[in-house]
Order: structure tokens, then sequence, then C-alpha cells
């Protein structure tokens, strides 16, 4: 009988261990979830940060290319 007693001891104690194992887990399942929403967001706005700077550079790329014609117009005609 004590060692039935025992055996059941053990098995608490083991079912309690577990217990904190499984409420660790999902406390590390709760915060991953969290961790993939928020790099979810920071995702979409590096997006559009990505965006506004391709849009920015082709700009730039334009207004280098009209200064660098109306350069050569010029160069051209005063050779001519």
């Amino acid at each position: 009988m004590l060692d039935v007693n025992q055996v059941f001891k053990d098995l608490a104690a083991m079912v309690h261990e577990q217990g904190d194992t499984i409420g660790s887990i999902e406390q590390n399942i709760t915060s991953a979830a969290y961790n993939v929403e928020e790099g979810a967001q920071q995702l979409s706005k590096a997006s559009s940060y990505q965006r506004a700077y391709r849009t920015k550079l082709c700009c730039l790329v334009v207004i280098l290319v009209v200064v660098a014609a109306v350069i050569a117009l010029v160069i051209y005609l005063s050779v001519n």
C-alpha cells in the first residue's frame, strides 16, 4: 500500500512538472505569434519605404537626364 501511495505521489509530481512545461510552451507560442504579427507590420512598413525610395530615385534619374540633355544641347548649339 505504501508503494502504491509513493507511485501516485511520483506521478502527481511528474504531472505538475509537465504542467509547468506546458505553460511555458503556451507562453512561448503566444510570444511567437505576437512576434510574427509585429514582423508582418515591419515588413509592410519596409515595403512602403522601399516604394517611396524607388519613386524618389526615378525622379532623380529623370531630373539628371533632363539636366544632361540641356547641357548637351547648350554645348551643341555653342559649337555650331
